[in-house]
C-alpha cells in the first residue's frame, strides 16, 4: 500500500511539473507574440508613412517623379506584404528574415532619397516634418526590435531547458 502512495504521488508531481513547465513555455510564447506585435505596428507605421507619399496620378508627374520616391513606396509595399504573411507565425524564422530583409530594403531607399535630396538645386523633396517623424518611428521601432529579441532569447533558451526539453 505504501508503494501504490508513494507511485502516486511521484506521478502527480510529474504531472504538476510538467503543467508548470508548459504553462511557462505557454507564457514565453505569448511574450514573444506580444513583442511581434509592437514590433510589427513600428514597421507597419514607417510602410504607411511611405505610402503616404502621395502617388503621381498624372502620368508627367509621374515621369517627372524621383526614382527615390518610387523607390520608397515599392519597398514600403514590400515591407507590408511580409508583416502580413508573417503575422501568424512571429517565430518563423523564414517569415521573419523576410520582414528584417524588406524593413532593410525600405531603410537603405529612405537613406539614399534622404542623402539624395540633400544635393537637389530646387530644395529638398521630403520635408523636414516627414524626415522627423521617419527618425523618431526607426527609434521607436529598434525598442520595439531589442525587446521582441530578448523575448525570443528567453523561449529558445527555455525549451532548451532540460524539463520543457522533454515536453
Amino acid at each position: 500500500m505504501t508503494s501504490s502512495i508513494l507511485a502516486w504521488s511521484v506521478f502527480a508531481l510529474l504531472v504538476f511539473w510538467a503543467v508548470g513547465a508548459y504553462n511557462r513555455l505557454m507564457r514565453l510564447r505569448s511574450e514573444v507574440n506580444t513583442c511581434f506585435s509592437d514590433v510589427q505596428g513600428q514597421l507597419q507605421q514607417q510602410a504607411q508613412l511611405a505610402l503616404s507619399l502621395a502617388a503621381p496620378t498624372d502620368p508627367q508627374e509621374a515621369e517627372d517623379e524621383s526614382p527615390f520616391l518610387t523607390q520608397i513606396r515599392g519597398a514600403s509595399t514590400q515591407l507590408a506584404a511580409c508583416l502580413e504573411s508573417g503575422r501568424p507565425k512571429p517565430l518563423d524564422h523564414e517569415r521573419v528574415a523576410a520582414i528584417v530583409s524588406a524593413s532593410a530594403v525600405l531603410t537603405r531607399a529612405w537613406e539614399r532619397a534622404e542623402r539624395e535630396d540633400a544635393h537637389d538645386l530646387a530644395g529638398p523633396q521630403l520635408p523636414s516634418e516627414l524626415i522627423d517623424t521617419r527618425a523618431r518611428l526607426v527609434r521607436d521601432t529598434q525598442a520595439a526590435i531589442t525587446q521582441f529579441d530578448a523575448a525570443v532569447v528567453r523561449y529558445n533558451a527555455a525549451i532548451a531547458q532540460f524539463p520543457a526539453l522533454l515536453l
